[in-house]
């Protein structure tokens, strides 16, 4: 592709993209159920979909501190969202798991979110969910390939 083209697509997703993030990301946090925020609501879903975590498996999840995951599960500890385990194998090891409230949650929260995007997405045809998805999947594993030290010159 020649560079003024390339140049005058990169604008025009400049643009859009903003309006569209800033919109679906302000009703997508407000589809969550009071007193769950963005982040508590990503560590709650990993877990449902991975199961049992330590504090260090949603860290390199996230790429986010120890720190920074230790007070957030603190707090879903204190609303009984999450608890925690000790391994009966290694007393050192600490799980982590969902509690039922949680997963009531995650569900309850993900039908929501759910909800949002049909009113957008439900609106494109098949053949063009399918070429989004594609496109994301796309510069998701290039974004991978990059933070691993594998960029490649591939367009």
């Amino acid at each position: 592709m020649n560079q003024d083209l390339l140049t005058l697509y990169l604008d025009k997703l400049d643009e859009m993209m903003p309006h569209m993030v800033r919109r679906m990301h302000q009703e997508m946090t407000q589809a969550l159920a009071d007193g769950i925020t963005g982040n508590q609501f990503f560590v709650m879903k990993m877990m449902a979909d991975r199961g049992r975590m330590t504090v260090s498996e949603v860290a390199e999840g996230f790429n986010v501190s120890l720190s920074a995951v230790t007070s957030l599960v603190d707090r879903l500890c204190k609303v009984e969202m999450i608890q925690r385990r000790r391994s009966e194998d290694d007393r050192r090891v600490v799980w982590l798991e969902l509690t039922e409230q949680g997963r009531d949650m995650v569900f309850t929260c993900q039908a929501s979110r759910r909800r949002v995007m049909q009113r957008y997405l439900g609106q494109l045809e098949e053949g063009e969910l399918k070429f989004m998805i594609a496109i994301y999947e796309k510069i998701i594993s290039m974004m991978l390939r990059e933070e691993q030290g594998q960029v490649s010159e591939e367009r």
